[in-house]
């Protein structure tokens, strides 16, 4: 019979205390969690982040992947109104509608800003790397 694992409590993530009225832990799962697994990520984002002065810029050694997807069962790429804005390298892409950025190991990227929450977002990200390690910029 084949191992298998139900997470139905999502390890915290440092930014869940820092954001803990903007921010609900939906799924975490990494090395800690489940020998072996692969890193991922998902958060609704219930209120604004704004553009804060220091920007969070980080990279990765493994190739990552990250997401915004609206919260409208009936129309998902409907994001509500919220813009993302997030930096891939030295561009900062907006992002209106539900996407999904594949950003290659050593790229700088980070989410500048969240703003025009007028109903949940789900942020997500993973990859292939056991743990979420993070060099910062």
């Amino acid at each position: 019979m084949a191992e298998y694992y139900v997470i139905e409590e999502p390890k915290q993530a440092p930014q869940d205390i820092k954001l803990k009225d903007t921010l609900r832990r939906a799924a975490w799962l990494d090395d800690d969690v489940v020998k072996g697994a692969p890193y991922f990520d998902a958060a609704w984002v219930v209120k604004d982040i704004p553009r804060g002065p220091e920007k969070h810029l980080h990279h990765h050694e493994f190739d990552e992947y990250l997401g915004f997807m609206g919260s409208d069962g009936y129309n998902p790429m409907d994001m509500g109104g919220c813009e993302a804005v997030v930096q891939v390298g030295d561009d900062e892409i907006t992002i209106k509608k539900t996407s999904l950025i594949f950003i290659p190991a050593g790229v700088k990227h980070g989410i500048l800003s969240m703003t025009n929450i007028t109903k949940p977002v789900l942020c997500y990200s993973g990859g292939p790397n056991a743990a979420y390690v993070a060099v910062q910029h």
